[in-house]
């Protein structure tokens, strides 16, 4: 087996060639060998030549000759296979030394033909034809009569017919030619492809964030380049997914390392406010130990989602699990002056773990609530095999440029979603892991009211939609 993608395109191309090569040089002599009459043709004939010779007529050894002849009509001849009348075609003649036909009969052209090829080179015995081959002169002597026998080959050879019309027609042996190559390059191609896609879609996957994947195994079982490739792809994969998980649980580490200090932080704060009073130091204090407190729970969320991917694990129907959710929502929306509209795919079951997908969605809502002008739009409906979740404010939006970024931890955009909100840049992190642990995925655009829109898919089991407005 070649060890090289080189060697392999070398040998399959230069293989393909040789075998057109071959087809095409090998032809003639092909034709040549069908064309032969072989020994057990010969013997027979012989024995039609002896029972002329030894009828009493030569119409009685001709018509002997044709009741012995095995009948196999060729295929234009098919149509009449059920005719009893053999007479219709003769397939026996034989020549008078001035080559007339005995008894005196009509010499057709095949048999005319064949004659006079004998006169120009006496040595050939057959003359192959469309229908049949014509074998003869078989000389011999009835009365004392020199006579010649002619024989049309009733056992039609395919093989012959088939090598003579390639010969005849060099386009239809191209077009032949053609077939076989394409038929091996696709082979080939179909070898090397296979395994590259396999590697494509690895790869791609991959980049979406899922680290356990690897190359397939049709991809490592080859012994080339792209064998080699696969391993590659493997052995980085394994980092990449040793640093990347090396860092999650750094940050997990770190933050619950950290919720000790804040906590005596947050005492001491406590103890000197009750020695001194109140005061705008302990004030700010207190205001940027809650924000680190709040950074420190959403870290260790974060953390959680990502180290630990378990399948959701719960069916429900997505009207009823949305229910609390938009219910805290609007009350949420009342307290800032916005509406809250939804519309939702009844009928519709997904599978869900509730605590991280609710606290997604939620907090997605919320962020909506706190940039919105007047109101928000929440709709859910089923398209083909997702669910398919829009989240929609008239705010300010954001910057076309920032929109990539948004789900990636401690982002910030220099708008009016800033710190001054009172965001960590952790929410949007958060929901991102959350949708991902559920095999979905989640993304943010701009809509023409000039507000964010962040959109949601994810799978659902299986259901039929009916909308209801609310």
């Amino acid at each position: 087996m070649p060890k090289t993608l080189f060697i392999k395109l070398l040998i399959g191309f230069w293989s393909i060639t040789v075998l057109i090569a071959g087809a095409i040089v090998a032809l003639p002599t092909l034709l040549e060998a069908s064309q032969t009459i072989t020994p057990k043709q010969l013997k027979r004939h012989l024995y039609f030549v002896e029972a002329i010779k030894k009828a009493n007529s030569i119409e009685e050894g001709i018509k002997y000759v044709e009741r012995k002849l095995p009948i196999r009509v060729p295929p234009m001849k098919r149509s009449h296979k059920r005719s009893n009348k053999r007479h219709h075609t003769r397939h026996v003649f034989v020549m008078d030394g001035d080559n007339n036909s005995v008894p005196n009969y009509r010499i057709p052209k095949d048999i005319h033909i064949a004659i006079l090829s004998n006169e120009e080179n006496s040595t050939v015995k057959n003359h192959p034809f469309k229908r049949w081959t014509v074998y003869g002169p078989y000389r011999f002597e009835h009365k004392k009569k020199a006579y010649s026998l002619f024989l049309r080959d009733i056992n039609y050879n395919a093989r012959h017919r088939f090598l003579q019309t390639l010969a005849d027609n060099r386009l239809l042996l191209l077009l032949l030619m053609m077939s076989i190559s394409a038929i091996c390059c696709a082979l080939l191609a179909w070898h090397i492809t296979r395994p590259i896609k396999s590697l494509d879609k690895s790869a791609r996957l991959l980049a979406q964030g899922d680290l356990t994947i690897r190359a397939e195994k049709n991809a490592l079982r080859h012994r080339d380049e792209i064998g080699q490739l696969a391993h590659s792809f493997n052995a980085m994969a394994d980092s990449v997914e040793k640093i990347v998980l090396g860092q999650q649980r750094l940050l997990g580490d770190i933050s619950h390392e950290l919720r000790t200090p804040l906590t005596r932080l947050q005492l001491a704060s406590a103890i000197s406010r009750r020695q001194s009073g109140e005061t705008p130091e302990l004030i700010r204090i207190d205001q940027e130990t809650k924000v680190i407190d709040k950074m420190l729970q959403q870290l260790l969320v974060l953390s959680r989602y990502k180290l630990v991917n378990d399948p959701p694990i719960e069916h429900c129907q997505f009207d009823f699990f949305m229910d609390d959710i938009l219910e805290n929502a609007k009350f949420e929306a009342n307290e800032h002056n916005v509406t809250l509209n939804s519309d939702i795919g009844v009928n519709i079951e997904i599978s869900v773990q509730w605590e991280p997908l609710a606290s997604a969605i939620e907090n997605i809502i919320r962020n909506a609530i706190r940039y919105a002008n007047t109101h928000v739009t929440f709709t859910a409906h089923k398209a083909q095999d997702s669910l398919e979740i829009t989240i929609s404010d008239d705010g300010k939006g954001v910057a076309a440029q920032h929109l990539e970024h948004l789900f990636t931890p401690f982002y910030r955009v220099s708008s009016a979603r800033d710190r001054d909100s009172g965001g960590t840049g952790l929410g949007l992190a958060i929901a991102y892991a959350a949708i991902s642990r559920h095999q979905g995925s989640i993304h943010a655009e701009n809509n023409q009211q000039g507000g964010l829109s962040v959109k949601i898919k994810l799978p659902i089991v299986d259901s039929t939609v009916y909308t209801r407005a609310t």
